[in-house]
């Protein structure tokens, strides 16, 4: 095998250098240059001519930086013959440089190059792929006179913890490594730790102190400004769209034999303000912007609506705007300030309207958001029952998107009184003729010569609306132009809403909610 082996090579050998024969083959050659040095790096030399060349690098490289370098194109002959390395502090100080000719580096395409603290046995190394946390240990164990941890040294602390006051968690490894996950599940590390006699220093890779952690006799851990970290199973990070929704909880009042779903990401109680209404918050809501946020599904009184919810939506839909502007008033009061906005639908087994609106910031009882608030009202109307099913989501601009898909996610879970539908109606071949007897007691839409949709109620025809602003579907439902639900581009459609009394506040000054909260780490990191 070794003969088989051997000859192979040969074969190998004897072809590149036939090619070098023709016409010497040239490799490019990528490096990556880490600075461990424990000090900024102004210049980087790499040549493999008799002196060291030009600076390679137009930027200050700091401790703990990690820069690829191209050198460009080069022989075989020159790779063989090695190169000439030297790195300066920012003052023109050398902190390595190759004595001599005898000390040339092999270096390969895509190895690294690390500068090393000149007080080391070792200053620089060139390995093929770059580990911070071996070069760590170097520098710890030979320059700072420490011991390498052990992992049974840091058992105690490994796992992941969950701060009281803070909305974040620490993931200690056992690899003598942390990170910290926020509760938008962003994470920043993973960085190297430190044992103490008292217990673990938490270091970011510029040789800066995070805190350090100590273990408390009833197993928790404590920081170095006194706060509490206790061991948590499992990350619970803010509620989003695509959480499965796992948790469930009985409406209150008369409605107590009906249930509605949540993620576990969400506490629910009966609302204090609603007889027959859940309230919703995030677990993790403490210190991010989602502490500015809230979910509520109630059932809402609405009679003397059922007569005009018969005839397709063209009849339904105003009696839709009217019932939501009744809520809007009842349930928001003094809170609102502008609806932007409508977006009504016939659903099959039942209408739907939300409202677009936006809500003063003191709404949140003892914790006035400071700024307006965005919300959303979506009301369900399921035949002939007397109330009516209601979602709201309240929260800052920048998370409405994601409480209102979450709150709709809810309401699908609901489930009510079946049986009934929006009864689309049939669509006739040609406009209807007063003379035709059997259209008598017969209900739909239809169009006339000029495109404008009309609607036959059995006995008389109704004007609905113009034709490039209104349409029948092939199903026969009665269609707006403007019925396209969602826009994920402009939020809120800021067209007249026919109910809309709030046009004093057209002019106000929206600050940036986005700014006003944190970003989900607190000020620990500040």
């Amino acid at each position: 095998m070794k003969k088989k082996a051997a000859l192979l090579f040969a074969l190998i050998l004897a072809f590149c250098l036939g090619l070098t024969a023709c016409g010497e083959s040239t490799q490019n050659v990528t490096v990556t240059v880490a600075n461990r040095t424990l000090q900024p790096i102004g210049s980087v030399c790499i040549s493999v001519g008799d002196d060291f060349g030009e600076n390679r690098i137009d930027t200050v490289l700091s401790d703990g930086d990690l820069l690829t370098l191209d050198l460009g194109e080069f022989s075989e002959d020159q790779l063989n013959h090695g190169f000439l390395i030297s790195a300066a502090d920012l003052d023109g100080n050398i902190i390595y440089e190759t004595e001599d000719s005898s000390r040339l580096f092999g270096v390969q395409d895509g190895c690294c190059i690390v500068f090393l603290p000149p007080e080391l046995s070792t200053v620089l190394d060139i390995c093929e792929q770059y580990s911070g946390s071996v070069y760590d240990e170097m520098i710890r164990s030979e320059l700072m006179d420490e011991p390498v941890r052990t992992l049974d040294e840091l058992s105690a602390f490994e796992g992941l913890w969950k701060y009281d006051a803070e909305p974040f968690y620490l993931l200690i490894g056992g690899e003598a490594e942390w990170m910290a996950i926020n509760a938008y599940g962003e994470q920043i590390g993973p960085f190297c730790l430190d044992q103490t006699e008292d217990g673990v220093v938490l270091n970011f890779d510029d040789g800066s102190i995070l805190t350090t952690l100590c273990l408390a006799d009833d197993g928790t851990l404590t920081d170095g400004d006194g706060n509490t970290l206790r061991a948590s199973e499992a990350l619970m990070l803010l509620p989003t769209p695509e959480d499965p929704l796992t948790q469930t909880i009985s409406f209150p009042g008369s409605f107590s034999n009906v249930q509605v779903s949540f993620p576990v990401q969400m506490e629910g109680s009966p609302s204090s303000k609603m007889e027959s209404g859940l309230s919703f918050s995030a677990v993790m809501e403490d210190g991010t912007d989602d502490y500015f946020s809230n979910i509520t599904v109630s059932f809402q009184s609405a009679t003397g609506f059922e007569p005009y919810m018969t005839q397709g939506l063209a009849t339904a839909k105003p009696k839709m705007e009217i019932l939501l502007t009744q809520l809007l008033d009842s349930m928001f009061k003094n809170y609102l300030i502008k609806v932007n906005g409508t977006d009504c639908k016939d659903c099959g087994s039942y209408y739907s309207i939300t409202g677009y609106v936006w809500l003063d910031g003191s709404i949140f009882a003892g914790a006035d958001a400071g700024t307006p608030v965005r919300g959303t009202m979506e009301v369900r109307y399921y035949g002939s029952s007397s109330h009516v099913l209601v979602g709201t989501a309240i929260a800052l601009e920048n998370r409405i998107q994601n409480y209102y898909d979450i709150c709709r996610n809810m309401l699908d879970t609901v489930s009510c009184v079946g049986g009934w539908s929006t009864a689309p109606k049939t669509v006739p071949a040609k406009p209807a003729k007063y003379s035709d007897s059997g259209d008598y007691g017969d209900t739909f839409y239809w169009y006339d010569e000029d495109g404008d949709v009309w609607y036959w109620n059995g006995s008389e025809d109704i004007f609905i609306g113009f034709g490039d602003d209104y349409y029948i579907d092939d199903d026969g439902q009665y269609y707006e132009s403007n019925d396209a639900g969602w826009d994920d581009d402009d939020y809120y459609d800021d067209y007249d809403f026919e109910y809309d009394y709030y046009d004093e506040y057209d002019d106000y000054d929206w600050s940036d909610a986005g700014d006003y909260y944190d970003d989900g780490w607190g000020d620990y990191f500040g």
